[in-house]
């Protein structure tokens, strides 16, 4: 039985990550595919998940036992890191170079868990190094590096890495991404800024993101749920809008200190639902769980206080009941279901974004870092990224769009099937590095490695 585990800086408190139906998006059809391409895959992860969500979709949860509640808390954690790394680098030279086997320096529950993998999954989205603490980003480094000491293959799995600004995220990274047995990137851009710090030697493989393989749920529940909404689909053009904090000048995961900035999106709205008389929604893609219940259920968060703080400003009277913002709390297949029904998407989210892309649905991308375009990229939809503050610029694109939906659609059609095959790939290389000897993982030959960037996407 392969034994492959998933580690990622977004590990959290239990159902954390769960509060992005970007993240569910990924993750569901990620552990469908791992069992499709190695069936008898036992699957563990450091992430931390539910137990709904680990049962339904064959996972086992770690518990994360240490939680950084206060600075003493990670400066020890990080003298934890470099312990495991010592320890790990002593049973390594003491097994290659004097032919000793002292599994007492490894026994310990992390260290044994790394040893006993087939593989490793380093999942890690965009997070990874800028747009997190940089103690975190040091001491996930650090437990890469150990796991490689222990001569188990590390993937970096469908992430897109980058930026990388300063002087410390890139130093960190090479030393990181210097040690990967293979980086397999859900799009181009985060590929071109690896081999501009000098990741050369790691193979890079440009696939696609496995949130595209979603399958939404059913139409009939998302005719339920517009009708519990209020919202008439029969109205014509429908049109559906996703906002982020990180949409605002004052980039933010929570709640909004100013939503002045909310006001660039109010013409284009208008245009819209006075122009060209949609029926509009304001769609929110991330929750909040419930911290007063033990049962995880979700409640509003930023997301949706920003789609309340617009559909304000915009003055919704005017518009006899075409705007609306979807108040219930929807599943990752449902809000996609909901956003297939539409005739034209608006997001800032990237993954409400794919939703869309990946139905034909033509999409302006509101983007706030290179993973937008390089998700446009992979897709030929570049012209529909939208970055910056310009109103006259964003109602430019929002027209376009609007404009050549038809010929969008067909282009995102046609490309589909390509893109289901770079989702593939990225299970192909897992099942390909699990079925090899367990020396042979651990320098992956040379031709293996060669015929997978060969089969990804060549820019």
């Amino acid at each position: 039985m392969a034994k492959i585990h998933v580690i990622s800086l977004l590990q959290g408190t239990i159902g954390g990550v769960e509060e992005q139906l970007g993240n569910v998006a990924v993750l569901i059809p990620m552990a469908k595919m791992l069992k499709k391409y190695v069936p008898d895959a036992e699957i563990s992860t450091s992430i931390q998940l539910t137990d709904e969500f680990c049962v339904a979709n064959g996972i086992t949860r770690v518990p994360n036992l240490w939680t950084i509640s206060s600075r003493f808390d990670g400066m020890l954690k990080l003298l934890v890191s470099f312990t495991d790394l010592f320890r790990a680098g002593l049973w390594r030279f003491f097994k290659n170079f004097l032919h000793l086997n002292f599994p007492i320096l490894i026994k310990r529950s992390k260290l044994e868990r790394y040893a006993n993998s087939d593989v490793v999954l380093d999942f890690n989205g965009d997070v990874f190094p800028s747009d997190t603490h940089s103690g975190l980003v040091l001491m996930h480094v650090l437990e890469i590096l150990t796991i490689r000491q222990l001569e188990i293959p590390v993937i970096e799995f469908v992430s897109s890495p980058g930026p990388f600004n300063t002087w410390f995220t890139r130093s960190i990274s090479r030393l990181m991404f210097g040690k990967m047995s293979v980086v397999t990137n859900r799009e181009p851009v985060s590929s071109e800024l690896l081999k501009q710090i000098g990741i050369k030697k790691v193979p890079i493989v440009n696939t696609a993101c496995p949130a595209f393989l979603l399958k939404p749920a059913p139409v009939e529940r998302a005719n339920e749920i517009f009708l519990q909404e209020n919202i008439d689909v029969k109205v014509r053009p429908l049109i559906g809008v996703t906002l982020c904090g990180y949409n605002l000048t004052d980039r933010t995961w929570g709640k909004p200190k100013n939503i002045g900035d909310l006001s660039l999106y109010i013409s284009v709205l208008k245009d819209l639902l006075a122009g060209l008389q949609a029926n509009v929604f304001l769609l929110p893609h991330v929750y909040r769980i419930n911290p007063y219940t033990i049962t995880g259920e979700h409640i509003n968060g930023p997301d949706h206080d920003i789609a309340l703080s617009l559909y304000r400003m915009v003055n919704e009277d005017e518009y006899k009941g075409r705007f609306k913002v979807i108040e219930g709390k929807y599943s990752a297949r449902e809000a996609k279901s909901i956003i297939g029904q539409c005739d034209m998407y608006i997001s800032g989210r990237l993954h409400a974004g794919v939703a869309a892309l990946s139905q034909a649905i033509p999409t302006v991308l509101l983007g706030y870092g290179h993973k937008h375009r390089g998700f446009a990229k992979l897709l030929h939809q570049e012209k529909y990224v939208f970055e910056g503050t310009d109103s006259d610029k964003l109602k430019s694109i929002v027209q376009d769009a609007w404009e050549n939906r038809e010929n969008t659609a067909q282009i995102l059609k046609d490309r589909m099937p390509r893109i289901r095959e770079l989702v593939n790939l990225n299970f192909e290389i897992v099942k390909e590095i699990a079925d090899l000897d367990k020396s042979e993982r651990r320098h992956i030959p040379k031709e293996m490695s060669d015929a997978w960037v060969e089969r990804g996407e060549r820019f």
